[in-house]
């Protein structure tokens, strides 16, 4: 008797052949379905649900927290700083000197903002005397660093914490009787923390900021920072620099 290819007759037919292709396919589908319901294979088929359902959660969680980051109150300004600097290393000998920084922030909302900046600061060490010739040191820090600052009120007196980092590029100089002797540039990684006070004067802001930067040598000793596994974390360079300036495009006081 040939082998039927509906499975509502499969119990009425017992000469079936089961090597028939129709038969063959029934029988995986029989067997598919048992394993299914067996506990084991239905907890793990029900556990990768949920996981694949929880992924796609968290990553739609994550993609609403971002938007909503960029939204918030019709938010996402931008504004634009300048400053003057004023730090040395903390060293003895080391003289305050001048700098000047520019940078861009972008206000995620009003009391929260993450940007870039550069500075350019100058070094210098106190003349020693070698054998009746002034030895002076000196050089340069260019900080191209990522900025975030939280501001702790949104009125017109605005205190604020926030945090630097990134690439400090380095140059040294030694002058011997007014002659350069040696020099030397490298890259390095730094961070600083920071604390500060900003005025909001309707869409500017004027501000006044202390940081305390570290920065970190090289393991290998090259003049490049390379990636964070080169980063030598002990005994950083410390350097304390104050900022004053003003932001164009500060947000606008809620009061």
């Amino acid at each position: 008797m040939p082998c039927p290819t509906s499975a509502s007759f499969v119990d009425k037919t017992p000469n079936c052949r089961f090597s028939y292709p129709p038969c063959q396919n029934l029988l995986s589908l029989l067997g598919g379905l048992a394993l299914f319901f067996s506990s084991s294979s239905r907890i793990n088929y029900l556990n990768n649900i949920i996981s694949m359902k929880a992924i796609r959660l968290y990553a739609s969680l994550a993609l609403v927290a971002v938007l909503a980051s960029f939204s918030f109150n019709s938010f996402a300004q931008v504004g634009f700083t300048l400053h003057g600097t004023a730090a040395a290393p903390n060293l003895d000998n080391a003289q305050v000197k001048p700098g000047v920084g520019a940078g861009l922030k972008v206000f995620l909302g009003p009391n929260v903002a993450v940007g870039a900046a550069a500075k350019y600061i100058a070094i210098a060490y106190d003349y020693n005397q070698s054998a009746g010739d002034n030895l002076e040191n000196k050089g340069s820090l260019v900080p191209l660093t990522g900025t975030l600052d939280i501001f702790l009120t949104s009125g017109v007196v605005r205190p604020y914490i926030g945090a630097e980092a990134g690439v400090y590029l380095r140059t040294t100089k030694v002058n011997l009787a007014g002659a350069e002797i040696y020099k030397s540039t490298d890259t390095r990684f730094g961070a600083a923390p920071k604390v500060g006070l900003a005025f909001a004067l309707g869409g500017v802001g004027l501000f006044a900021e202390g940081s305390y930067n570290f920065i970190f040598g090289n393991k290998d000793g090259s003049t490049t920072a390379g990636n964070v596994n080169n980063i030598r974390w002990e005994n950083p360079s410390k350097l304390w620099a104050v900022n004053v300036g003003v932001t164009f495009g500060f947000p606008r006081t809620n009061n």
